[in-house]
């Protein structure tokens, strides 16, 4: 009798601690919420077949709140639960992490240990970088994203590890050299899996099952191995087009940076792991939030797989995500216990904002006094002269020429003047962003050569470019039939097509329906129309075109050369 229910409380202490405690609903939350997203997010006119999202909230090691809104499949208007599967896109990245600490702890590996070490075959330019570089995003390598977008490769055509491994090899620049600077690529993440996979000597699926996932009873968590297999409960995600919403294809297979998929009541579990650390303790969950430095001991906001920030004034542990229509974001506040996941299948949900608005929720803002006032103007960041000074005048607007904004410093203060009517203070976030606080807007700066010719305005999830004034007055000195012509790049082996046409500079990329619009901003350098090439400079020997170098968000320094005809 004694054995038998030594036998029988055993079973029952491994379950308790598989799961989290739910609590019932908690009704102070759930009115708010409830009101939240059937009111703010998801209102269309009473309809109720709609894309939604799903979200739990979680206090130490209890769930406080969970809730689902809207559609999984809205042809058979499958409604949203707690087991409806999602892609957690880059949300992937900090299970990615936690398994390197993990591996870290154990010996296994070093985060100081060169990549080249566990994958011989990369080029030679990435022979330097280190795990650490590609876990905090300061290897300098190019966002395979972006380089699969330059190539015209659609984001909805089958993308494989393979295809992604296959094009990093090709590359023969990276967009800084490493360590000297942070700039987030997806490509560090998915070279990070095939590190594990080499030093385990089996699929990240496999280990992550058994080191991760199955220890904390996550066990409707896993990365598809087949795109063309059905899964059982996944959504399906959509983007909300002319009255209507259309269905988005996802064949992304590319573990590490994004593919794991999950559902609502498996991230319960993890982000209750936030707190109980139970996957390797203290040790490994205090190095995922390392924050990392670059070689001057600067230190950036990123740890392993997550963003060490701050949420509505509290310290948190964030990571949104994005990938074919399905937006995901978690949050973490150490100081309260406080965990929040969002899973979204509609292309316009914002997982940042819900978060941050749900946090205000459960952390109501205390009404500001004279004093408070003044410390935190003390935390701003104080814009620097000496680059604001290369930004500083009239900018014209690309895409609609009678919008002029004027950027200048009086009395030790710095502001935009808005078509010559309305002017607004600025506020820096960094050198080359500035922001706007009474409308939401944000400004970044294109240093090219030294200068400053070109901003971008982003406003409303929009971006609005501007040249400066002075310099479109040059265009007309530029002999464009010498840029005329094709363009090779061996890194995307890719040809571009460069053509002047009633009186504007434009680039074809290959299965892009429309043409890229080029705009003079000086010194042989073009901005793009588009978000996908910041700026185009065309390179001359002897006064000939040689060839021209792409810079875009996060693929930099990217050679092609022009072809003979």
């Amino acid at each position: 009798m004694f054995n038998m229910t030594t036998k029988n409380l055993i079973i029952i202490v491994l379950i308790l601690l598989a799961k989290p405690f739910i609590y019932a609903q908690d009704n102070e939350l759930k009115i708010p919420i409830d009101s939240y997203f059937e009111k703010y997010v998801f209102a269309q006119d009473g309809e109720t077949n709609i894309a939604g999202v799903s979200i739990v909230i979680t206090k130490q090691n209890d769930v406080l709140f969970m809730g689902n809104y809207g559609t999984a499949d809205l042809a058979n208007k499958t409604p949203l639960t707690d087991q409806t599967i999602f892609d957690l896109a880059s949300v992937s990245k900090q299970f990615t992490g936690i398994a390197i600490s993990l591996l870290e702890q154990r010996g296994t590996l070093s985060s100081s240990d060169k990549i080249i070490k566990y994958i011989p075959d990369l080029p030679e330019i990435m022979n330097e970088i280190t795990i650490d570089q590609l876990i905090h995003h300061t290897s300098g390598i190019r966002d395979w994203p972006i380089l699969f977008a330059l190539q015209g490769r659609q984001m909805d055509e089958q993308i494989s590890m393979e295809l992604i491994f296959d094009l990093l090899k090709k590359q023969e620049g990276l967009n800084f050299s490493p360590g000297t600077s942070y700039l987030y690529s997806n490509s560090n993440y998915n070279l990070l899996v095939k590190i594990i996979e080499t030093v385990t000597d089996t699929t990240i699926n496999y280990w992550m099952h058994e080191n991760i996932f199955s220890p904390i009873g996550m066990n409707n968590t896993f990365y598809v191995e087949d795109i063309s297999e059905t899964i059982k409960n996944e959504a399906k995600s959509y983007v909300y087009s002319n009255q209507s919403y259309l269905p988005i294809k996802n064949r992304l297979n590319a573990p590490g940076s994004s593919s794991l998929r999950s559902n609502i009541a498996d991230m319960s579990k993890w982000i209750v792991n936030f707190h109980s650390k139970r996957i390797g303790g203290d040790s490994v969950f205090d190095r995922m939030i390392q924050k990392g430095k670059l070689n001057d001991n600067k230190t950036i906001e990123y740890g392993y797989g997550i963003l060490i920030s701050e949420v509505n004034g509290q310290k948190a542990y964030t990571h949104d995500g994005g990938w074919a229509g399905f937006r995901t974001g978690t949050v973490y506040f150490p100081e309260s216990g406080i965990g929040i996941v969002v899973l979204s299948n509609d292309a316009f949900f914002q997982p940042t904002k819900a978060m941050k608005d749900i946090a205000e929720i459960i952390f109501p803002k205390p009404k500001k006094n004279v004093t408070s006032s003044k410390s935190e103007n003390k935390e701003e960041i104080k814009i620097n002269d000496e680059f604001f000074s290369l930004c500083a005048g009239t900018y014209q607007q690309i895409k609609d020429k009678g919008t002029f904004l004027t950027f200048f410093k009086e009395n030790d203060e710095y502001f935009l003047n808005f078509n010559e009517q309305k002017t607004f203070k600025l506020y820096a976030k960094s050198d080359s962003v500035l922001y706007i606080k009474e409308v939401d807007a944000e400004l970044i700066f294109h240093l090219e050569n030294g200068k400053v010719n070109s901003h971008s305005l982003h406003q409303n999830g929009r971006y609005h470019k501007a040249l400066k004034v002075s310099e479109e007055q040059k265009e007309q000195k530029i002999n464009y039939k010498k840029l005329v012509g094709n363009y090779y790049s061996k890194e995307l082996d890719v040809s571009y097509k460069v053509k002047y046409e009633n009186k504007e500079l434009k680039v074809h990329i290959p299965n892009v329906l429309i043409n890229i619009r080029l705009e003079y901003s000086g010194d042989f350098t073009f901005t793009g129309d588009s978000g996908l090439i910041q700026s185009i400079t065309f390179t001359e020997e002897k006064k000939k075109i040689k060839g021209f170098i792409i810079n875009s968000s996060r693929a930099k320094k990217l050679v092609f050369e022009k072809v003979k005809e």
